[in-house]
């Protein structure tokens, strides 16, 4: 096995390891921190939930890749089919979430209203979030297109599997390259625009109230449960584009089909492990940006942590009280025992 494709591999697995503990804790925060349960934050476990899947996804890949042998990695083994199948949709998922966030953000504050019980924009919601993956996924795994590729540039992906590829004249067909847009990148891309656009906007229109009233924050918006430091949700698009950015360009050099261009191979082959790094990482990225860099969560963390030592030490004295009550009872009943045969 060649040195590149273990250190590939070694960026995978630790990047999503990582990704997954990131996604995990996060998850954890929302279910122990009240503060960290509104409506915004609820999309942002939706999120994860797809982040956690991809983090999953890109583990089972790459893992099954390294137990192959050559042969095998030339062809779509069952594993591989599914983990398409999980990474596909989980990625078209994110996607959608991610927009539905910015989406909701702007509604909130451009409207103060809370749409949290309103059925209509729920369902929404959940069809770009979750159906409309689901449905895209379903389709190209009935037509048989979810697998490796095998024509020897992986275009838009690392060691793990997307799009099958596995023609003779070693090219992307224009066929396939619609089949890619359709099932991942026109999203992502999409997404880029969207997502920026809103931020944008929320970003200009904060910043005129703030000249209007120098102690405007989110958290005062009426009709709303947002927090001050809800403004954190303007950076999603940028830490979505840093850490997808580098497969995307990896893909328009895969299309281009100028594999000859020297300059464009020894990009490529840079770029390959900072795509290893960042596709499966944004999990990890939300965590930090959402909890680690936020004060008020940090210190929840604090008195959590406070608790449970408080708790565990006084576990401790008190399972010492009892088993120091029962030495010194059997001690006493030992003496009053030997008293009476005597």
């Amino acid at each position: 096995m060649s040195l590149e494709i273990l250190s590939q591999a070694s960026i995978t697995l630790i990047s999503a390891s990582l990704s997954l503990v990131g996604g995990l804790a996060l998850l954890l925060t929302y279910v122990k921190i009240p503060e960290f349960q509104t409506s915004v934050h609820r999309l942002l476990v939706f999120l994860t939930i797809a982040d956690i899947l991809t983090a999953f996804g890109y583990i089972i890949g790459t893992v099954n890749f390294l137990t192959l042998n050559d042969d095998q990695r030339n062809t779509t083994d069952p594993m591989c089919e599914a983990q398409s199948f999980i990474t596909t949709f989980s990625s078209l998922s994110s996607f959608g979430w991610t927009s539905v966030i910015a989406i909701h953000l702007y509604l909130l504050i451009r409207s103060h209203r809370n749409f949290e019980k309103d059925r209509l924009v729920k369902a929404w919601y959940f069809t770009i979030g979750w159906i409309f993956p689901a449905t895209i996924t379903t389709v190209v795994l009935a037509i048989k297109k979810l697998g490796r590729d095998t024509h020897g540039q992986q275009a838009g992906t690392g060691l793990w599997c997307w799009i099958k590829l596995d023609y003779k004249d070693n090219r992307i067909h224009p066929s396939d390259i619609r089949l890619m847009f359709i099932s991942g990148k026109l999203w992502e891309i999409l997404t880029y625009v969207l997502s920026f656009s809103v931020y944008m906007l929320l970003k200009i229109a904060t910043f005129l109230e703030r000249q209007r009233n120098s102690n405007y924050s989110w958290g005062r918006v009426k009709g709303t449960d947002l927090r001050d430091e809800d403004e954190r949700f303007c950076f999603t698009w940028l830490i979505l584009y840093l850490l997808r950015l580098w497969g995307t360009i990896r893909f328009f050099f895969a299309i281009s089909g100028d594999g000859s261009n020297q300059k464009i191979t020894n990009a490529d082959n840079i770029l390959k492990y900072f795509h290893c790094a960042g596709d499966c990482a944004q999990a990890l990225g939300n965590f930090l940006l959402f909890c680690v860099f936020d004060k008020n969560i940090r210190k929840k963390y604090g008195e959590i942590f406070c608790r449970y030592r408080y708790d565990r030490n006084q576990n401790v004295l008190l399972n010492t009280s009892e088993s120091t009550n029962y030495q010194t009872t059997f001690r006493i009943r030992r003496k009053e025992n030997d008293a009476m045969l005597m």
